[in-house]
């Protein structure tokens, strides 16, 4: 997979799809009833494995966007779910075939 592969908008996500799209890491909340504070970005490049109300996939990629000493929420390999309302707000893309 090159980085300067062209990456098309992802309207509807289907099976067997390797999407990517940006999110949001968040710390720890201060206070037990305080709003975590948003720390960094992280992208992730992941192969749809399932289709349903909520999405999982495989991770196959995840690179930190921000600076500092963030550790990333999840590694190569995972299997993650996310709603499609997530993926989303994070500007989604897919690879061509």
């Amino acid at each position: 997979m090159s980085e300067k592969q062209e990456w098309v908008p992802c309207l509807k996500p289907e099976k067997g799809d390797v999407l990517r799209w940006d999110e949001p890491l968040w710390a720890a909340p201060n206070k037990p009833r305080g709003k975590p504070d948003k720390i960094g970005e992280q992208q992730i490049t992941a192969q749809l494995m399932a289709v349903g109300d909520v999405l999982e996939l495989k991770v196959l990629k995840v690179k930190k966007l921000s600076g500092g000493e963030t550790l990333l929420k999840v590694k190569e390999g995972d299997n993650i779910r996310r709603k499609k309302t997530t993926i989303k707000q994070g500007s989604c893309h897919k690879r061509p075939d």
